[in-house]
Parts: C-alpha cells; sequence; structure tokens
C-alpha cells in the first residue's frame, strides 16, 4: 500500500517534470498562447493521465474479484484494492499539494472557492479515510467504485487542453464530450444507487460506534461534487457544437462544465 502510494507520488513527479522539459518543444505553437498561469495548469493537467490508466488498470479487476457478502460491511482488501489505494492516494497527495501551493492560480483555474473547495475537502478526507479503510478491511466495496472513477480524468484534462489551443471546433473536442458523459454517468452517478442499497443494508452491528458515524460522514462525500459535476456537463452538452461544424464551445466557466482537471479525483477523484 505504502510503496505503491510512493510509487505514485514519484511517477507523478516525474510526469510532471517531464512535461515541463519536453512540451515546449513538442507544443511550443500551442503553449505560446496561454497566459503564464495556464502555462503552469498545462504541466500539473498532464499528472492526471497518470491516474486514468494506472489506477483504473487495477481498480476495474479489484471490483470484479471482489468476494464479500452482499451488504457485508467488512471484508478484507484485495491486493489490487491495496494497489489501487496506494496509487490514488499518492496522486490525491500531489494534487493537494497543488492545490495548497497555488491556491489563486487553482481558483481562476477551478472558476472561484465553490469549485476550488469541491476537489480540496475530498482530497484531504480520502487521504484521512482510506488508509484505515483498505487496512481494517472496511468499506472497501466502496472504495474500490471510487478508484475506478478516476477513469474520467482523462476526458476532463483533454477537454482542456483542447479549449485552451483553439480546438473546441474539433472532431476530437465533439467525440471526447461524446464519451465523456456516457463514461461519467456510469463510473460515477450510475452507482450511487448500489452504493447506498450497500449501506443501508449493512449490518450495522459489524461496524461498531465509531465506524457508523465515520461511514456516515465520509461515504456520501463524492456523491455530492459528482452530482454537481454532472450537472455542469450538462449544461455544456447543450451547448455542444457537432463534430466540425462552426458552432463554437461554450466559454470556459462554472457554469458550463469543469474548468480543470478531474473529478473527482480525484480530481476528484472524488473521496474521490
Amino acid at each position: 500500500f505504502f510503496h505503491h502510494a510512493l510509487l505514485a507520488l514519484l511517477m507523478c513527479l516525474g510526469v510532471f517534470l517531464a512535461s515541463r522539459a519536453l512540451s515546449p518543444a513538442l507544443f511550443g505553437r500551442a503553449m505560446s498562447t496561454l497566459d503564464a498561469n495556464d502555462r503552469k495548469l498545462w504541466h500539473t493537467n498532464m499528472v492526471t493521465c497518470f491516474p486514468t490508466f494506472a489506477v483504473t488498470y487495477v481498480a476495474a479487476p479489484a471490483i470484479l474479484e471482489y468476494a464479500g457478502p452482499r451488504h457485508e460491511f467488512a471484508h478484507p482488501a484485495s491486493a489490487n484494492t491495496l494497489k489501487g489505494t496506494g496509487m490514488s492516494l499518492g496522486y490525491m497527495f500531489w494534487d493537494l499539494c497543488v492545490l495548497l501551493a497555488d491556491p489563486r492560480g487553482q481558483m481562476r483555474a477551478y472558476g472561484g472557492l465553490s469549485p476550488y473547495c469541491l476537489f480540496l475537502c475530498p482530497h484531504a478526507l480520502s487521504l484521512a479515510a482510506w488508509p484505515y479503510a483498505v487496512s481494517a478491511g472496511k468499506c472497501v466495496y466502496f472504495v474500490n467504485y471510487f478508484l475506478v472513477s478516476e477513469v474520467t480524468n482523462f476526458n476532463m484534462s483533454l477537454r482542456w487542453f483542447l479549449l485552451k489551443t483553439g480546438r473546441e471546433k474539433s472532431r476530437t473536442y465533439f467525440w471526447n464530450g461524446m464519451a465523456w458523459i456516457p463514461l461519467f454517468l456510469a463510473v460515477r452517478i450510475a452507482v450511487i444507487p448500489n452504493l447506498v442499497a450497500q449501506y443501508w443494508n449493512s449490518d450495522g452491528n459489524a461496524r461498531g460506534p465509531s465506524d457508523t458515524w465515520a461511514a456516515r460522514g465520509v461515504l456520501h462525500v463524492p456523491a455530492g461534487p459528482n452530482v454537481y459535476w454532472l450537472g455542469l456537463l450538462a449544461a455544456a452538452a447543450v451547448h455542444l457544437p457537432g463534430p466540425g461544424s462552426g458552432g463554437g464551445a461554450p466559454h470556459e466557466s462554472a457554469a458550463t462544465g469543469p474548468q480543470h482537471r478531474r473529478d473527482g479525483g480525484s480530481r476528484g477523484r472524488a473521496a474521490r
């Protein structure tokens, strides 16, 4: 678990440094139009590709191999769950540092204090709760689903890159949006009723008072930001131009869709 968290943190640093070294040569023309804040975000957005693929690679099998009885609150975490949790938390720690190191720039990117907090708070809760959950074998079923939601990070970051480089009328922008919406619905929204049923019907005696209150305070957190981002996605989709059309895409704002990275994830990844 901790080895994979450290590995993920080092991978995030490696991707960030590689982007700083290589992006000006590879994408110099596109980056020349960006302001100073967006040039910083370019490199941090590159990092989101890591959890999209690395965490999902082990989180999806973790869901499929979960062998706990239905509505069982306590069940040991599998090796894939431990690996995925470590990598996700390593990335979240990196992301949290980015958020805290430049709050003004991050708020500008997200569209204000509220969207900024929607990433900051779930990250902090995840870092506090997930190590205990997977180590003690509590709420592992939920953690698996939260982990696999990292897969939507790539679409969000790709949208940002396309918008910032003036490619909002391209086929890539259109089809990225068309793929992102059902994927977001599948891994972040459609699973909510199942997770609610899993908790509601679980054996309270197996939880104990402290675990019960901890679960009540944490397990619902990812649903709120995910539903909020879904509303922004839907608002943006209403104005999404057809492939190759001249209609243009909506301006980036808190009213048209997630502005910067993630998630929820992560970011948002949400608590991730």
